[in-house]
């Protein structure tokens, strides 16, 4: 354990590189999993990597199930690992901060983790937590010439979540009842598709009920200013952002071929082509498989054409190599 380096087999080990808020809170969800064997942590500071290690080690004695290996490694550990999670870069510094201005930050150091992934000959899946996370797995993809599917963003994953909450709510029903998606840009730009969402299998636009079930439009300003609240108060997200880490790692070591809210690049879908944007996909060994285009109404369908225009803005930064 520990320093270690971790064995050759590629199965049922992921790797986390940045092991800061996010990192850690996805290291935890993990380690509570069932379908992982070894996690790596990569990290700057090895001495507090070391620290982060022996905690989970701990931790995962706990309950005295089937040991996972926790490892301090290296840039080689990550490369023969099935997953590995990117969480590294500079995080959200205040509630008004927008995701799009970390690109300058962030992109530089996304490219300097994948080329070094790269030059182990990683050829597994890549897990995209940094954000602005549409934009950085374009990066990602241009780094490490990986298949589209093998760099999955964690996308409208976490937004989706907090709709379906939101609804379930309102509606007095569980969560797992409620049938809804916000898709593009993770971000302010992001789209509800209300014409699609389902209540108890009933179009939510056809129930009856009155209220702030009804508010729609103040209903997705609460997701888009969900996380901003979160930072506001207590400065980080980290939580539901690693739980949905967790859930695309297993999706992807349990070959689930799962339907997740996932940033991927567009080939026509929604009419887009060459822009990366959150939108449900199918999600299994190999990474996202294949994509599912939602039908949506004339608005969503021109709302989801601004999310992408506001991303497409920053693209020509990314080629020139100004961020």
């Amino acid at each position: 354990m520990n320093d270690h380096s971790a064995s050759a087999t590629h199965d049922n080990r992921v790797c986390i590189i940045g092991c800061g808020r996010v990192g850690m809170a996805s290291a935890y969800a993990l380690i509570q999993s069932s379908f992982i064997r070894e996690l790596v942590l990569v990290g700057r500071d090895r001495e507090r990597t070391e620290g982060e290690v022996m905690d989970l080690e701990h931790a995962v004695a706990v309950p005295m199930k089937s040991p996972i290996n926790v490892i301090n490694g290296s840039y080689a550990d990550a490369a023969s690992s099935s997953v590995v999670v990117i969480a590294a870069g500079k995080a959200t510094g205040g509630s008004d901060t927008s995701r799009l201005d970390l690109l300058d930050a962030n992109a530089p150091i996304v490219r300097e983790i994948v080329g070094k992934l790269k030059k182990e000959g990683f050829d597994g899946v890549i897990v995209m937590a940094t954000n602005p996370v549409d934009l950085l797995v374009q990066v990602a993809l241009e780094e490490s010439g990986l298949p589209t599917g093998q760099v999955v963003g964690t996308g409208t994953l976490v937004d989706t979540a907090r709709l379906r909450g939101m609804l379930a709510e309102a509606f007095d029903i569980e969560p797992r009842g409620v049938d809804a998606y916000i898709i593009g840009e993770h971000g302010d730009s992001e789209v509800a598709v209300w014409s699609g969402a389902r209540i108890a299998g009933v179009p939510l636009l056809r129930h009856s009920d009155s209220g702030e079930a009804r508010d729609l439009d103040r209903m997705l300003e609460r997701v888009r200013r969900a996380a901003p609240e979160v930072v506001r108060r207590k400065g980080h997200t980290e939580y539901a952002i690693g739980l949905c880490v967790q859930r695309i790692c297993e999706a992807v070591l349990r070959n689930e071929h799962a339907v997740l809210a996932v940033s991927t690049v567009l080939d026509g879908e929604y009419g887009l082509t060459d822009v990366c944007l959150g939108t449900p996909c199918v999600v299994g060994k190999n990474g996202i498989e294949r994509i599912i285009e939602l039908d949506l109404d004339e608005e969503e369908c021109k709302a989801l054409h601004r999310s992408a225009e506001t991303l497409r803005r920053l693209n020509p930064r990314l080629s020139a190599g100004a961020a």
